[in-house]
């Protein structure tokens, strides 16, 4: 039977019973122990247990510095690169590890248990918790990093982009398939808002855009469930595993940009991918050649296009506004929910399942509008419907030079200036509602004025105007100290000139 360990607090007490002058029977029969456990207390034999044990180990463990692997580690540093580091010709990993963990046993990990998958079914994908960044001329830019893994070799990929945003993550997905040169029949990702639109169990609502992607590619969206990190287990160790070997590798370097970003991370994957498994005893490429590669589906042709879906309100002037610039649409459809296809060349409006719409997408200052002539009606006809004709009418009753102005522009072009003249009419409403109608119509008929004589009619413009024109008038206030005459309790008191 092993010896029984003795706690911190009967060992003291047993001293001080000793330095008392009690008899070791006594003491024995009090702290039910031994009799030869209190004389090697009394002479000094017994370990003290408050004292941490020296651990004695091989020679080789004399020579290594346990405080700066013990301060690495802690910063997140896997002890397996600091072994190959310095330590890989003297000792072998596992001995190594053995001896780390008697002297920091916190650091223990506990058992994995393995899940299987057939070659060429299952891939995971997630973004990773930190972010890398690097310096820019003018500031420091910190970068999400994707990462995703085939589940049977376990291969990793991983790149950066600018942004989580839907175009950055479907154009990783399309890199991520073309790198492992195949796609696999499921993709799991995690429930962000650019993958599932809305989490449930059993029937989620795939993103319109990342569900066009795949079905492009042959494969099958399976979300992970809410808040269920270990359904993409291997994807988070895979995360795990590049982003501590990206610190270690790189931990003095500063990197200028995205691409050198990423040249450091296809360098990582590769270290990473040609390494021996340890559960499979050969690397991570060497497994996915030998009995995953063959199993994967073809890549299309064609790359694919990245395409964003919204929904939009079709506006009275017959503009869509996608991304700040404007798009006609049949003036039809007024009024109407409207989805529209964003690419990189193009943006279609359909209405449910028939395009009525397709422009060149326009890489140009906010603002811009775009307008097939087609799509809009004749001008008269545009003048007497409800929508202009009831801003004349909120217009005349706010003043009658802004109802002559509106008439103007609605002369040169009903559904050009409907935007515009809706400004206008908001700007001075609230001009009114702020300075009262007294204060505000003079400043309104001044900034007509004004616009129409240097032919800047600008919204922008005009609110600058009436803030100008109905800020309060300043008089001048005398401030100077009026001491009374014949005060007595005021020293130099003097009387007013």
């Amino acid at each position: 039977m092993a010896r029984k360990v003795m706690s911190v607090d009967p060992y003291l007490e047993i001293k001080r019973m000793l330095a008392a002058g009690v008899s070791i029977r006594s003491i024995a029969a009090a702290k039910k122990c031994s009799r030869r456990t209190v004389r090697e207390i009394r002479d000094g034999e017994f370990a003290d247990p408050s004292k941490p044990k020296e651990i004695v180990g091989p020679v080789w463990a004399e020579q290594v510095d346990w405080q700066e692997i013990l301060s690495d580690a802690r910063l997140g540093h896997p002890i397996k690169y600091m072994w190959e580091d310095k330590y890989q010709e003297f000792v072998g990993y596992k001995n190594f590890l053995e001896q780390f963990h008697k002297r920091c046993p916190e650091f223990k990990q506990k058992t994995v248990i393995p899940r299987a998958f057939k070659p060429g079914d299952h891939c995971e994908v997630d973004y990773a918790g930190e972010k890398l960044g690097y310096y820019s001329p003018r500031r420091f830019v910190e970068v999400p990093v994707f990462v995703g893994i085939l589940c049977c070799s376990q291969k990793i990929f991983a790149t950066a982009r600018p942004s989580m945003k839907s175009n950055d993550f479907l154009d990783s997905h399309r890199e991520m398939y073309e790198f492992f040169g195949g796609v696999p029949k499921v993709t799991c990702p995690d429930n962000l808002k650019t993958g599932v639109m809305k989490a449930h169990l059993y029937d989620p609502d795939i993103n319109k855009s990342y569900q066009e992607m795949t079905r492009y590619y042959g494969t099958v969206v399976v979300p992970t469930r809410v808040a269920r990190p270990k359904d993409k287990a291997l994807v988070e160790n895979a995360v795990r595993l590049v982003m501590r070997y990206f610190r270690w590798k790189f931990r003095k370097h500063k990197f200028t940009s995205l691409a050198e970003i990423n040249a450091a991370l296809r360098k990582v994957c590769e270290i990473i991918n040609s390494k021996q498994h340890t559960r499979f005893k050969i690397s991570r490429q060497q497994r996915f050649l030998e009995i995953e590669k063959d199993q994967l589906q073809p890549l299309p042709s064609v790359s694919y296009e990245i395409a964003e879906w919204k929904q939009v309100k079709l506006h009275p002037d017959s503009h869509v506004s996608v991304n700040s610039q404007f798009y006609s649409a049949p003036h039809q459809y007024r009024g109407e929910v409207l989805s529209v296809k964003i690419t990189a060349s193009q943006i279609e409006v359909f209405r449910n399942l028939e395009r009525i719409a397709v422009h060149r997408k326009v890489i140009s200052p906010m603002g811009t509008y775009t307008t097939n002539t087609d799509h809009l009606p004749a001008n008269g006809r545009a003048y007497y419907e409800s929508v202009p004709q009831n801003l004349l009418s909120q217009a005349r009753f706010i003043s009658s030079d802004l109802n002559a102005l509106i008439r103007d522009l609605f002369n040169e072009h009903t559904l050009g200036h409907l935007r515009r003249s809706q400004g206008l009419i908001r700007e001075a409403r609230r001009c009114i509602n702020t300075h009262g109608r007294d204060q505000a119509l003079p400043a309104i008929t001044q900034a007509i004025v004004d616009m129409k004589r240097f032919n800047r009619i600008r919204v922008t413009h005009f609110k600058d105007l009436l803030k100008k024109y109905c800020q309060p008038s300043q008089t001048k206030v005398d401030r100077r100290i009026q001491r009374m005459p014949g005060n007595q309790n005021l020293r130099y008191a003097q009387p007013p000139k």
